[in-house]
C-alpha cells in the first residue's frame, strides 16, 4: 500500500491528528445521512450547531466579565462544551447555516447517497462562515450596493432561500460567492502537510484558465473605486508560510494570482502580516529570499507608502518583527524605546518584553534534552540544532524521519514543558519533516499585532494549514478567527471568496476578458487591456542561483549545494 494510503487508513487511528468539533459535527450529520434524510434535516442541523456557538460565546463572555469584576462564580460548561471540551472561543458568529446552504448549491452534497459529508467539506464550510461573520454584509454594512442585481438561483434541496427582502444583499454576495470556480478540495478526510498531485490535466487547466480571468476581474472592478476604499471585512489577515503562502519547503517565487489578491488587500487597506516559524533574527535578506517573489509582485505593480508599511513578518513565531520599507525590503521594528514594539506590548504578561534570559534558556535546555532522548530512544537518522530562541530535530543529509517519530518527539516535550514550573509561552510542533520547539507561539504574535496595530479580535484573521495539537497554528485559535486551509490554492481561494464577499462586483463584468496578451477591439489595441505582468520564471531563476539551509540560515552557492534542504513550518 502507498504512503498515502497508509496515511490514510493511520489517520484514522491517530487520535491528536483529529479536530474535536469537526469530528463531533460530523457524527451528528452522519444520522441525518445514513436515515437518508440529510437533503431535509442537513440545514436545520447547521442551525442547531449555531444555537450552540451562540450559547457557548454568551456564557464564555459572561464568566470572563465575572472574572474581571474579581466575582467569585463557578464557571458553568457550555452544553457545545461538554459536548466537545477541547472546544475553545468563538470571537464572532458563526453563520452555519448559511455557509451550508452555500455551498450545498454548488457541490450538492446532500444528494450523495453513498458517501457522507466529510471532515475537509465541513472544514470548508467553517471557513466559509467565519469569512461571512467577518464582511459587513453580514453585519448589515451598506457596501452591498458594489454587487449587481443577481437573478435567483435555481432551487434544489438544501438550497437557499433568496426570496425573502430581509437580508437580500448577503444573500446577493453568498450567491456571488457560489458562481466561482470550486474550491481546491483534497479527495480525503485526511488533514496532513503533503503536497498536491500537481494535476496538469485539461480540465485543471480549464479551471485554471477561468480563475485567471476571474481574478483579473477582481483587479479591474477594484480599478472601478474610488481610491483607498477600505475593504469591508477583517482589518488584519495573519499568514503561516509553508503550505499556506508557498509549497513546503519552497519560496514565494511563481504565484501571481495569490500575489494578487494579497496586493489588492493591502491596496484596501488591510494589514498583511506572516507570522513564520521561521528565526532568522533580524536578518531581512534570508526573509527576502522566502518571499522573493511577492515582493518583487508589490514593486512591479508600484505598491507604496502606507501599503508598503501594511506588510510585517513576525520570524520566530513571535521574536523578530520586520515591516516592509519603500525601497520594497523588510526593515526591522524598533524593539525599545518610545514606539517600540517590545516597549508597547509589555503590558500583556506572555509578551516577549517580559521574558527572562533565564527562563529562555531553562526551555531550550529542555527542549534539547527532550530531543535528544527522543533521538537515542526512536534510532532517528537525525540532528539538532539550536538557535537563540528555538531547537530544532532535523533529519541528517539524504535522510527522513517518520511522522510518528516527530509526533512523538513533540508530544513527549509538550508533556514535559506543561509539566515544569516555566512559565513562558513555547510551541513544540511538527514540522512535516522536522521538529521544533520555539519560545513564543503564534498566539503571542498575533496578539502582539493586535496590540501594536490597535486592532480587536473580532477583526483580525489567522490563515494556516497546522490547527492540529501538534502543529504551530493551533495556538493562534485562542485569539483571533481563524481560516484552516491546507494548500496554497486553498488560500488563494479563501482571498478570492473574501473579496467576493465583502461586494467586489465580480459578476459586474458579464464577459471577463483573458488579459494574458492583450486585446484589440475592431482591430485597433486597446492598451488597457494588457495586463502588466511579473516575470516570475526570472525571478525564480535569478533566487536560484543561491540556496538557502532554511534550518541554521546559511547561504549556499548552488554549485556547492549537495543536498536539497527540508523545511521547517515558515
Amino acid at each position: 500500500m502507498s504512503n498515502i494510503s497508509s496515511r490514510r487508513r493511520n489517520y484514522l487511528l491517530t487520535p491528536h491528528r483529529r479536530d474535536g468539533l469537526i469530528e463531533w459535527m460530523k457524527s451528528m450529520l452522519m444520522h441525518s445521512f445514513v436515515l437518508d434524510a440529510l437533503d431535509t434535516t442537513g440545514a436545520d442541523t447547521f442551525s442547531h450547531f449555531e444555537v450552540l456557538i451562540d450559547e457557548h460565546r454568551k456564557m464564555t463572555d459572561q464568566y470572563l466579565d465575572d472574572i474581571s469584576q474579581n466575582d467569585k462564580s463557578t464557571f458553568v460548561p457550555s452544553r457545545l462544551k461538554q459536548l466537545v471540551p477541547q472546544v475553545g472561543t468563538f470571537y464572532t458568529r458563526l453563520p452555519l447555516r448559511k455557509a451550508f446552504e452555500a455551498y450545498n448549491q454548488k457541490y450538492g452534497i446532500t444528494k450523495r447517497r453513498h458517501i457522507c459529508i466529510s471532515f475537509n467539506e465541513i472544514r470548508h464550510i467553517l471557513n466559509l462562515a467565519q469569512i461571512i461573520a467577518m464582511t459587513d454584509l453580514y453585519k448589515g454594512g451598506k457596501q452591498a450596493g458594489l454587487l449587481p442585481p443577481l437573478a435567483p438561483s435555481s432551487g434544489g434541496g438544501g438550497g437557499a432561500n433568496y426570496a425573502t427582502k430581509e437580508g437580500e444583499t448577503d444573500d446577493q454576495a453568498i450567491r456571488a460567492w457560489t458562481s466561482m470556480t470550486v474550491t481546491p478540495r483534497r479527495d480525503s478526510d485526511e488533514c496532513d502537510d503533503s503536497q498536491g498531485s500537481g494535476d496538469n490535466s485539461p480540465q485543471e487547466r480549464s479551471r485554471n484558465m477561468c480563475d485567471r480571468s476571474e481574478s483579473l476581474a477582481i483587479e479591474e472592478a477594484f480599478s472601478l473605486l474610488p481610491d483607498r476604499t477600505a475593504l469591508p471585512g477583517p482589518k488584519l489577515i495573519c499568514f503561516d508560510g509553508d503550505q499556506t503562502l508557498y509549497s513546503d519547503g519552497a519560496n514565494f517565487e511563481s504565484n501571481p494570482k495569490l500575489a494578487k489578491y494579497l496586493f489588492l488587500l493591502l491596496k484596501h487597506g488591510v494589514t498583511i502580516a506572516v507570522v513564520t516559524a521561521a528565526g532568522y533574527e533580524y536578518q531581512a535578506a534570508k526573509y527576502e529570499l522566502r518571499l522573493s517573489g511577492l515582493l518583487a509582485y508589490f514593486k512591479e505593480k508600484g505598491l507604496e507608502g502606507d501599503d508598503l508599511e501594511r506588510f510585517y513578518i513576525f520570524g520566530g513565531e513571535c521574536n523578530y518583527l520586520l515591516r516592509l520599507g519603500a525601497d520594497y525590503k523588510l526593515h526591522a521594528v524598533k524593539e525599545n524605546g518610545p514606539g517600540g514594539w517590545m516597549n508597547s506590548t509589555k503590558h500583556m504578561s506572555e509578551a516577549p518584553g517580559n521574558w527572562s534570559e533565564s527562563e529562555v534558556k531553562s526551555v531550550l535546555d529542555m527542549a534539547e534534552a527532550s530531543f535528544n532522548a527522543a533521538m537515542e530512544d526512536q534510532n532517528m537518522r537525525a540532528r539538532i540544532i539550536r538557535k537563540k530562541r528555538s531547537v530544532g530535530l532535523i533529519p541528517k543529509a539524504d535522510e527522513k524521519i517518520t511522522r510518528e517519530a516527530l509526533d512523538e518527539a513533540v508530544l513527549r516535550i509538550q508533556s514535559e514543558l506543561d509539566n515544569s514550573k516555566i512559565n513562558l509561552p513555547f510551541c513544540a510542533f511538527n514540522g512535516g519533516r522536522d521538529a521544533w520547539v520555539d519560545v513564543g507561539n503564534k498566539r503571542v504574535g498575533v496578539q502582539v499585532l493586535q496590540s501594536y496595530l490597535g486592532v480587536p479580535p473580532e477583526e483580525s484573521l489567522h490563515i494556516g494549514d497546522q490547527f492540529l495539537n501538534t502543529g504551530n497554528d493551533f495556538a493562534a485559535r485562542s485569539v483571533c478567527p481563524c481560516v484552516w486551509i491546507t494548500s496554497p490554492e486553498e488560500t488563494s481561494y479563501i482571498l478570492k471568496s473574501i473579496l467576493r464577499l465583502a461586494g467586489v462586483p465580480l459578476m459586474a463584468i458579464l464577459n471577463p476578458v483573458d488579459y494574458e496578451d492583450k486585446k484589440e477591439v475592431n482591430g485597433i489595441e486597446d492598451k488597457k487591456g494588457i495586463e502588466k505582468k511579473v516575470d516570475f520564471d526570472e525571478m525564480e531563476r535569478r533566487t536560484s542561483r543561491l540556496a538557502m539551509d532554511v534550518f541554521t540560515g546559511e547561504m549556499i552557492p548552488l554549485q556547492s549545494q549537495s543536498t536539497t534542504s527540508t523545511s521547517r513550518d515558515v
